[in-house]
Formats: structure tokens, sequence, C-alpha cells
């Protein structure tokens, strides 16, 4: 009798310890752990910046994409996701730098009245870190703010020079033009951070609001002079997310 004492207390501290552990989990974290998937999407207002950018203003841009929550300890949470993005720029006082025109015979009066664009279109996956607020959340509205590295890879090239009665849009590897299509690197990279809010939605999942900032950290131009240039957004999106 006294060897079974001596065998079930040690086994009955260990239970008992297991199960504190596990009580204090369930008090800690607000949320279960467990994945999702869901969709986002929104517009880009995008631009070149960077010493050589120049004075480029917003372009206008489709993000859409899918996030996937991998896992959480608690408010913190890791979010891998893919995108099409859409960025570029406009301006018009710095045509000769990417087309590779003669500045001397350069007549800033022949572009006064355009509008150039150059429109670059990229597969985009952030890796995020979400960190949920739970001193300011409610039952069902959730702030956050989330950051991360993020890595593109160019799918498409074109611009636009737009009069005010015409539009010509052209690919960058247009026979007229053969050194455009490289003058833009096929891959970029940098970081972002954003914030907002989760609604959560009874059974059906939870419905996003997030406004976002990224930042490139490549130079766009492979090399010479003028290649001080980076790709910069400010990204306003919206999604819905399911559990599983």
């Amino acid at each position: 009798m006294n060897l079974t004492i001596i065998l079930v207390n040690p086994f009955m501290k260990l239970l008992n310890r297991i199960l504190i552990i596990f009580l204090f989990l369930g008090t800690t974290l607000h949320e279960p752990v467990f994945s999702q998937v869901g969709v986002k999407g929104g517009v880009n207002l995008s631009k070149f910046v960077g010493s050589d950018a120049g004075p480029a203003d917003d372009k206008l841009g489709l993000n859409v994409g899918l996030t996937f929550r991998l896992f959480g300890v608690g408010p913190v949470s890791i979010h891998p996701e893919i995108y099409y993005s859409e960025k570029g720029t406009r301006f018009s006082e710095q045509v000769n730098m990417f087309m590779g025109m003669d500045p001397d015979q350069l007549n800033p009066e022949d572009f006064e009245n355009f509008d150039l664009a150059f429109n670059l279109a990229y597969i985009e996956v952030p890796l995020m870190l979400k960190i949920s607020l739970p001193f300011l959340s409610g039952d069902v509205i959730k702030p956050f703010i989330t950051g991360g590295p993020v890595f593109a890879w160019r799918i498409d090239c074109n611009f636009s020079l737009e009069a005010a009665e015409s539009i010509s849009v052209q690919d960058c590897a247009n026979q007229n033009f053969p050194d455009l299509e490289t003058t833009f690197k096929d891959a970029d990279r940098g970081y972002a951070l954003g914030g907002g809010l989760d609604f959560a939605i009874p059974i059906l999942g939870t419905f996003i609001i997030e406004g976002r900032y990224t930042r490139g950290l490549s130079r766009l131009r492979e090399g010479g002079a003028n290649n001080d240039i980076q790709n910069q957004s400010l990204i306003l999106m919206a999604g819905f997310t399911l559990g599983f």
C-alpha cells in the first residue's frame, strides 16, 4: 500500500502541473490557435522614390491575392501572403532618363501636354508578423498592427503616353525602345508596415480592413547613372478569412 501511494503521488503532481499549464494557456490565449485562409483585395497608390526618381506622381493600381494564417501564440501570428500587385509611377519631366534620350536633343515643350506612366506588375510575397491589440479589442472588433519582409517578381512592364485626346500604350519590349525591358530589374525586395481591424463574424470567419505601406529596398535599374530608384506604395485592402 505504501508503495502504491509513493507511485501515485509523483503521477498526480505531474498531472496537476499539466493541468495548470493548460489552464494558464486557456486564460492567456484570447483566440484559438488554428489555421486560416482568406482573400484580400484593394488598390495601390504607388510611385518611384529615391534621389534619382525626380518629381514622380502617384499611380493607381490593383492589389489582390491570398493570405494564410499558419499559426499563432496569443496575440501574435504569422501570415504568408501572395498578391498580384500593380505598381509604377507617373511623370513627364524625366522621360530621357528611362528612354535613353539625349538631353541635348530633348525639347521639354514636346512633353508638357503629355502624361507618361510606367506600369509594372509583380507577383508579390509578403511574410507578415501580425500582432493583435487585446487591450483595445472587443468581442467583435479587434485592431492589429502588422509588418514584415516583402519579395516580388516582375511579370509585366509597359508604359503609356496620354495626351488630351489620345493614349498610347507600349510594351517595354517594344522594338522602338529595345533597352527598356532590361532597364527594370526582374525582382524586388523590401518591407511592409500596416494596421487594420478584424471584424469577427460568428461561424463564418473574419472580415478585414487594412492599410499598408510598402517600400522597396532594391534599386529598380540594373546599373549606370541615375539608378537610385525604388518602389513605394500605399495600399488599402479589404478581405475575408475562413478558419479551419
